[in-house]
């Protein structure tokens, strides 16, 4: 985005280039609360169901285990079939996970009847929206640091 800005208004170079460097820190500063966050994690707790492979990515860079999904495939508007599902709440029991981390734009009905079989807990994190201003993941880092802080108290 710099890069871009920098080439469409070459009188600004030096605000562009100062920004970017200062959210980049902002950046490498969210990146090690998240990883102190996570890392007081105990290793048997670690595990996580979600309702889909929203959070591959951040369950490996931050030493979490995604044990499975509820909803197949990469569409949310797939349904899982009842075997699907039996599996699910097996592998719930069988790593003890604590909490299924559902999304606050996906239907958790079938999240909530795995919970129901296995005692966990649901809850709910941002991932293809922002939260209204001022409810706590307002911004791209406010999302971040709430999904982490949500993710980190249910798995204590």
């Amino acid at each position: 985005i710099r890069d871009v800005l920098v080439e469409l208004d070459p009188a600004n170079a030096d605000v562009y280039a100062a920004n970017a460097e200062a959210y980049l820190g902002e950046l490498a500063g969210l990146h090690h609360d998240i990883q102190t966050l996570l890392d007081a994690i105990p290793p048997d707790r670690r595990s996580i169901v979600t309702n889909h492979l929203a959070f591959n990515y951040f369950s490996e860079r931050y030493g979490l285990q995604l044990v499975g999904v509820i909803i197949p495939g990469g569409s949310t508007t797939s349904e899982p079939s009842v075997q699907e599902v039996l599996t699910l709440i097996e592998t719930v029991q069988e790593y003890n996970v604590p909490a299924i981390f559902t999304e606050t734009t996906v239907s958790e009905s079938i999240a909530q009847q795995i919970a129901g079989e296995t005692g966990a807990q649901i809850v709910q994190l941002y991932t293809g929206s922002l939260s209204q201003p001022g409810d706590g993941a307002d911004t791209y880092l406010n999302y971040m640091r709430y999904n982490a802080q949500a993710i980190a108290d249910a798995l204590k």
